[in-house]
């Protein structure tokens, strides 16, 4: 059991890098285009990154992936450390340039020289993630380390999760995750209050079992809809007890977890069915329902309020 649950949170781990390098892309409204290109055109490196940024995610002007990696660049080379960035992960994704593992370390390196605490981070991930690059446990721990000690709270999350379930440089050490689940936890993070219910239901180190914690931390993170969660909050409950007085709860999360494809919460639905009561099974699944209704609610407006491209009107 405990094997399928690590390895399930460090496919996670390994898909940080493109997840938190698009967030470069998504703030801004459409921006003053001809006002940028003036200054792009002058050499200012932060309007070219502006600018890049607004042909990739086409805000403003049509998408065009080469022509944001052409003024990511240009700024680049201009010193702009966030620019450096955005190349990098342009060359782990292959848009607007090759696909080049090699060069997205080059200019990683160059961020995190600089000081950019994303680029550390994404260094860091780099040197144990890569595929055709050389690969080494202790400086991507540096780097990571580095963009966590500057303050990134996605590079604690990162080193909070890879302690807890080790990869294939690093051995598990939950007793070194501890700190860093419990600040990027405490920030929201769903997947390391899943790591820090976990850590309190089993005990860890300094880490004394406490139920009451547990069920705390997956209910947090239940409510954020981490799919693993809502499942080890429903075992946490008492799904499995006839005689537990939150069964109809834990019910409700066990098939909130199962409907959303979790493989925990499928096996255990399947073992427990002979013994739910078709009404409380009735109350539970409307209970459920109703839930991920709001949830569907919620993503369809996130994804509404996304910037979007300009209309033709103003693309002139």
């Amino acid at each position: 059991m405990r094997s399928s649950i690590i390895m399930k949170s460090l496919s996670l781990v390994i898909l940080m890098l493109p997840l938190l390098a698009t967030r470069l892309w998504s703030e801004p409204p459409t921006p003053d285009i001809p006002a940028l290109e003036l200054k792009a055109k002058d050499g200012d490196a932060a309007a070219q990154f502006a600018l890049a940024r607004a042909y990739y995610r086409g805000l403003g002007v049509k998408k065009d992936a080469v022509k944001s990696a052409e003024l990511l660049e240009k700024s680049a080379v201009a010193g702009n450390a966030e620019a450096m960035d955005g190349l990098g992960f342009l060359y782990t994704k292959g848009e607007g340039v090759h696909l080049d593992e090699a060069k997205a370390v080059e200019w990683f390196r160059k961020g995190a020289e600089a000081g950019w605490a994303k680029s550390q981070l994404h260094l860091g991930l780099m040197l144990r993630q890569g595929e055709n690059i050389e690969l080494s446990n202790e400086e991507s721990l540096t780097w990571i380390q580095k963009a966590a000690d500057g303050g990134l709270m996605e590079a604690k999350a990162v080193l909070g999760r890879l302690y807890f379930t080790g990869d294939k440089l690093q051995m598990p050490s939950p007793q070194k995750a501890v700190p860093y689940l419990r600040e990027a936890a405490e920030s929201g993070d769903p997947i390391c209050e899943n790591m820090m219910g976990m850590i309190c239901r089993d005990g860890t180190g300094e880490q004394a079992r406490d139920k009451e914690a547990a069920k705390e931390w997956f209910r947090k993170a239940a409510m954020r809809n981490n799919r693993k969660a809502q499942s080890n909050y429903a075992q946490i409950l008492g799904v499995e007890s006839p005689a537990s007085p939150d069964r109809k709860e834990a019910l409700k999360w066990l098939l909130i977890a199962m409907q959303q494809g979790e493989f925990t919460a499928e096996k255990t639905y399947k073992e427990i069915l002979v013994t739910i009561p078709a009404p409380l099974l009735a109350a539970a699944q409307q209970a459920a329902d109703e839930y991920l209704i709001i949830e569907k609610g919620k993503a369809t407006q996130k994804e509404s309020a996304l910037p979007q491209p300009a209309s033709p009107a103003v693309q002139k």
